[in-house]
């Protein structure tokens, strides 16, 4: 068992290896939409090891799900339009979709997060049907059905993780703010 696990580990590290620059990207997507949270983490003052620790924890977990969105991708890509590719190759060229995440981090804004938010995952989305038009020669509509399933993982992932983090956080400063007002 614990053999096989070593093996499983050492698979995926040379997976990560070979996607280089898409795993770069990832995880700076993965660190910006961490980098959101910012002001709440902030708010429940947490000392700055907590909060470089969530933010880090967050940032992995939601690479993570892109990474997943991905490999959706590839799967689909190769049933329905018979590609044949190997899902490194595929990660790296998709990973050149995600860049507009990087600027996650400004959902964070008030007032103007959602449509922030909204708008670079659409975005996000949009390059990787023109990718896969322009790299596969995949229709757009095809590249539709080939690219949504993974958006709604990767989307449902990130979704699950922001509505529980945010949840914590606003938990922990309504008992701090309970205890304040408390005599």
């Amino acid at each position: 068992m614990a053999e096989q696990l070593v093996a499983s580990l050492e698979s995926m590290g040379q997976l990560l290896l070979a996607m280089d620059t898409g795993v770069g990207l990832l995880i700076g997507v993965g660190l910006s939409m961490s980098a959101s949270h910012l002001f709440s983490l902030l708010a429940n003052r947490l000392t700055p090891t907590q909060i470089l620790l969530h933010m880090a924890v967050d940032g992995l977990v939601l690479s993570l799900a892109f990474l997943l969105g991905i490999l959706c991708h590839s799967l689909m890509l190769m049933l329905l339009e018979g590609v044949p590719l190997q899902p490194i190759t595929f990660a790296n060229r998709m990973g050149a979709a995600l860049w507009p995440g990087l600027f996650y981090v400004l959902a964070a804004a008030p007032y103007v997060s959602d449509l922030i938010a909204v708008s670079l995952l659409a975005w996000i989305h949009l390059n990787v049907l023109v990718l896969l038009q322009v790299v596969y020669g995949i229709p757009l509509l095809t590249g539709l059905v080939v690219a949504t399933p993974g958006f709604v993982v990767a989307l449902l992932l990130v979704g699950l993780l922001f509505a529980q983090r945010w949840r914590t956080s606003y938990d922990m400063l309504a008992r701090e703010v309970a205890d304040l007002t408390q005599p």
